[in-house]
């Protein structure tokens, strides 16, 4: 269970670096530089979202995905 925790706090951090340098990313983009599923990667960042690290907006069928930290000045 550790082992996972560090993965995912891993993960999380990747992700919200990559937005931070990169914002405005689809699902897929974020997916792929991660090397994980499309799938893993919308629950993902489902619940970076739900936790305040990442903001997104539906851009027609896409939604796009941002660093809160970047949007709140962090």
């Amino acid at each position: 269970m550790t082992s996972q925790v560090c993965t995912n706090d891993h993960l999380s951090n990747k992700v919200k670096d990559m937005l931070s340098k990169t914002p405005g990313l689809s699902i897929k983009e974020i997916a792929r530089a991660s090397k994980v599923s499309r799938q893993f990667m919308a629950g993902f960042l489902k619940a970076l979202e739900e936790k305040g690290d990442v903001y997104s907006r539906k851009v027609g069928s896409a939604r796009i995905y941002f660093n809160n930290e970047v949007r709140d000045g962090g």
